[in-house]
């Protein structure tokens, strides 16, 4: 994308609101760039060329600031506080993701194991937190996702956000309910585990797993239905030692899942 310019003439002739609205506009411009250094710095050439045209002094103080900032991470830590005091908020997805920024980790214990790992989602209401299960059987390079029932799936206007970029990446299927799902699953020779706190489930940390492993994740709010809870073959935890007795669903599979893939079972 081209960086947008005025001349000097032609932002003169902008009356002092329509000025700050354009800096307004090249400093989202400027955040959502943030990764590619060489766009950053024209972006903020631009904004300097304005900077003595300008009624507001904290945006004044603000482009200073911005000038003066080293690199990336300087430059997030100034623009954040205007945002935020703006009224403005602003979600690490809205920034490009790194992507491949080294090599896959050289463990084909782990990488055999983890391609025989699917996770069932049991009626997940949450985009947010399917799309984090998404992003984490990608960097675990999981064989695949079922969602079941109201699970959002890729097509969900905001799964992409949620994903960041990695819905595309991870093999999926979508059954109308989580019966079947699990059904298909032991047809294909996979354990059924369901991740749930229960008496009778056995901390993820101490269970020994038969491969290959489909991880059931159930709705945070009403937990795995009694029904299909019968359906899986055992039950895990994640131990907890606070007073809440769960975590945010996205967070204990991406634990569990660490967990299956990369413990030492030597």
């Amino acid at each position: 994308m081209d960086i947008p310019h005025f001349s000097s003439a032609k932002f003169l002739a902008m009356s002092p609101q329509r000025r700050q609205k354009t800096i307004e506009k090249l400093l989202a411009e400027l955040e959502s760039s943030i990764r590619d250094w060489e766009r950053v710095c024209a972006l903020r050439e631009e904004i300097l060329l304005h900077r003595d045209d300008l009624d507001d002094a904290r945006l004044c103080e603000l482009i200073d600031q911005i000038q003066s900032a080293s690199d990336a991470h300087e430059l997030l830590q100034v623009l954040a506080p205007y945002f935020t005091d703006q009224g403005i908020v602003r979600k690490d997805n809205q920034i490009p993701i790194r992507t491949r920024d080294g090599s896959p980790t050289p463990d084909p214990e782990a990488r055999a194991r983890a391609r025989q790992i699917i996770v069932i989602t049991d009626n997940l209401r949450s985009v947010f937190n399917v799309g984090s299960i998404f992003r984490t059987s990608e960097c675990l390079a999981l064989a695949g996702i079922y969602l079941c029932g109201i699970s959002p799936t890729p097509d969900h206007p905001n799964m992409e956000k949620t994903a960041m970029g990695t819905s595309n990446l991870v093999s999926w299927q979508y059954f109308a309910d989580t019966a079947a799902a699990i059904r298909n699953a032991k047809l294909q020779g996979y354990t059924v585990y369901a991740l749930e706190t229960a008496e009778s489930a056995t901390s993820v940390f101490a269970a020994d797993f038969s491969f290959p492993i489909a991880l059931v994740l159930g709705n945070e709010s009403l937990g795995i239905s009694a029904a299909t809870l019968s359906l899986c073959d055992r039950i895990i935890d994640l131990p907890v030692l606070g007073w809440k007795n769960s975590l945010n669903v996205g967070v204990a599979f991406s634990i569990c899942a660490y967990q299956i893939v990369f413990a030492d079972r030597k």
